[in-house]
Order: structure tokens, then sequence, then C-alpha cells
């Protein structure tokens, strides 16, 4: 079949795997070699971590971008287009930049497999390399070590946390996961840790790659104020303080990890930082829409409790809040609930439209389980929107669990308003 749309060619690299679970960089860096010659920016930025990554991103690509530079970025996953992976200066690359790319990659890839990330990766590198970059920031999929963002080697390497999740592949501790993770560090480069209270292999491995930790807590901090928060900076010559800056609903953590990492990519304070740092919007993230539609991409227990934390500063005790949940198969509802639950009234167990989601069924039998408040199974997410938001007395309705779920409810909620 010729592949002549995008389309096309996402549904062939979905359709391609390696041969017996191997995983390994050494399965890839070689086509990554003969594609890529040399860097393909003068910096490099990889982010990593349980949560907050993309946000990272987003925060560190608004900072450089306000200095003339030429950024790229690369996250995943995409809410609505595969395009919003890879972008130039904040802007989505062409359907005919991807395609370009994807049949360079086919062309040279002779018998290795890849798998589907591996095809989205490589080409945002061949796009970046051809771009002319000042700065690429490269947002780690799942884990670090054999992550193919990790076939680069970073300036500077960002952990912005550690937490449980995607434990199948990762480990079931914190400390195995920390491991992994920590495989983004690099000799004698920096290396930015956005958590207190790390596992200690964070640090163990940080020390065996000679890796210069930049810790939160100790290098740089987050002091709370009355009306936000304030970045403050230790370096050898002085002190970088930011006052003014908001505290909203995106993390304060991730703010701080990507001024930091501005910083010692050698960039100086100027006032127009708290702007762009109080401007800097992220889709999907404690989102509200229509005023009364809370969307959030929260996946996992960690970010479950951001989620939670946010609601307890914006929302009065005594707020009515309906609750649409859709998660993945692999995912720990029971820890992922315990955090949100006393702010809910009413719950709708949905699943969106793809393979690996748990079913509405099997939700609805999980939050039985695990709440007091009634749990109604509904067959998709557009029934769950249409329903919660027609209950009476009802003044948020709260839609979270996946990217997936986030996709699918923004266009729903389009919808309605047409």
């Amino acid at each position: 079949m010729p592949l002549e749309s995008l389309g096309d060619w996402l549904k062939y690299i979905e359709t391609l795997r390696p041969n017996e679970n191997d995983f390994s960089l050494d399965r890839i860096r070689p086509l990554y070699q003969e594609l890529i010659e040399g860097k393909f920016a003068e910096n490099t930025v990889i982010v990593g971590g349980t949560n907050g990554k993309g946000t990272t991103v987003e925060f560190l690509q608004e900072l450089t971008k306000s200095q003339g530079l030429r950024v790229g970025s690369y996250t995943s996953p995409h809410l609505f287009n595969f395009n919003e992976r890879i972008r130039l200066d904040g802007n989505p690359v062409t359907d005919c930049q991807i395609i370009q790319a994807f049949k360079k990659i086919e062309k040279k890839r002779g018998s290795t497999r890849l798998t589907y990330f591996d095809f989205a990766t490589l080409g945002a590198f061949i796009i970046f390399s051809e771009a002319q970059l000042d700065v690429a920031i490269l947002e780690i999929g799942i884990g670090g070590r054999f992550d193919p963002v990790n076939l680069v080697s970073p300036d500077i390497s960002i952990l912005t946390n550690v937490d449980l999740d995607h434990q199948n592949w990762l480990g079931k501790t914190t400390e195995e996961i920390g491991k992994e993770k920590s495989a983004i560090f690099r000799e004698n480069k920096p290396a930015i840790l956005g958590q207190n209270n790390l596992p200690n292999s964070v640090k163990e491995e940080a020390k065996r790659m000679d890796a210069y930790l930049f810790e939160l807590g100790e290098d740089f901090r987050i002091e709370l104020t009355k009306t936000g928060w304030t970045y403050l900076l230790n370096r050898k010559k002085d002190q970088v303080v930011i006052d003014g800056l908001k505290q909203d609903h995106l993390s304060l953590e991730a703010a701080a990890c990507a001024l930091t990492a501005f910083f010692l990519l050698g960039k100086e304070n100027n006032p127009n930082l708290v702007n762009i740092i109080n401007s800097t919007n992220l889709k999907g993230r404690c989102d509200l829409v229509n005023k009364r539609f809370l969307l959030d991409v929260s996946h996992n227990p960690a970010s479950v409790l951001q989620l939670s934390r946010y609601i307890e500063r914006n929302y009065k005790k005594d707020h009515k809040i309906s609750a649409i949940f859709g998660v993945m198969q692999d995912k720990d509802v029971s820890d992922m609930v315990q955090s949100i639950k006393k702010y809910v009234s009413k719950w709708y167990a949905t699943s969106p439209d793809i393979e690996r989601s748990l079913s509405s069924v099997d939700l609805t039998n999980l939050l039985s389980e695990l709440v007091t408040e009634e749990v109604v199974p509904t067959k998709s997410i557009k029934e769950a929107i249409n329903t919660a938001s027609e209950e009476p007395g009802t003044e948020l309705v709260l839609i979270f669990g996946s990217f997936h779920t986030i996709s699918e409810a923004f266009r729903v909620i389009k919808e309605l308003e047409s």
C-alpha cells in the first residue's frame, strides 16, 4: 500500500514491532548515527520524570524563545494531532516535514524493526537536524535508559520527579524506577532534580556518572508568598531572585526546573521572565472549559494528587463536583482515586475509544468498592459528558484519567458548543 498521507504513515508505524521485545538502544543506535550527523542543536536539554515533563518543556520553550533563539521541542503523547509532538519555535511542524523524515527512516532502516515511538523520535531528530536549532528540548516518553530520546547526549538533564507508574516496564519500587530514569544524566553535565526526597538511587546514579547536581530545596528553591511564589537560584557569583510569580494551574516545580535550565544555558535574568512564566499555558492541565468543565490529563496517583491540590486551592468544600473518569488497563485505580474522592459527589465511569483502556463496566466495579458516592457506568465519553452536564445542581464537571480521555472530551465539548 502506498504511504501518501501522514495518517497512512502513522497507521503503518503502529504495525511495526522489535523482535523478541528487544527495546535496547543498541538496536537503533546504528540507524540513529546514520541518519543524524553530529549535534542537531547548539544546546540540548532532556526532560525525564514521572510527571510534569511536558509542562517543564513548555516553560523552557517559552523562556528560550523570548531570547530570540531557534527552539525545537519534542513531547509525547499528543492531545489532538501527531504534529503537536514536534514543534519549531512553539509551532507544530507540517505533515510534509514529518512524512519526508519518515521516508528517510524507512529508506535507511533495512531490517531494523522500530516501535511507533522510535519512528516518531527519529523523525523529530531529522527535522531538528535540518532546522539549525539553538536549543532542542526533548521529553522522555517512558523511563529513560531505553527511551530513544536517550540516544542524544544532552548538555542539561532534568529529572522532574520519581513516582510509581509503568511498573511493568520500569520496576516495582521508586528506587528501581529512579535508577531507570536517572540514565539520562551525563558525565560532567548538569542534572536538575525537581523533587525533594528523591529515591537514593537517583543520587547514586548521578554520583556514578559524575553529573553536577542542581537540587530543588538546596541549589534552587520555591518560596510561597501570599500572592504567589518566588524563585531563588544560588550561583557562585550571586543569587537569582524572581518575585511576582503566580501560583496557578501549572506545576511550580516544573517552572522552577525550567528557570534553572534557562540560567544554566547562560541566559540572564530580566523583567520579562515573570510575564513569560505567568502567561505560559498548556492544554489539558487543570484546563477550565466553558466555566464548568475542568479537564486534566492526570493519569497516575502523583498527578491526581496535584489535581486534588488544585481543586482544594480553587473550589469551596461544598462545591458540587461530578467526575468523569477514564483510564488505561495498567493503571492503579485505587491509588489514583484516594486523594481526590473527597471532592467528588458523583462518579461517571467511562472508557476512551482505544484498545488499552479499561472498560467502563470494570471501572464501575472498581470504583464502587472504593467510593461511597454513586457510580454511573457510561458507554462513551460523549454519553458521560452529556449525562453529567445535565445533572441538577452540578457546579463543576471534572474529567481526568488519561490523555485519551481528555482528547475525546475536548472534541465532545466542542460539539456541544456548536
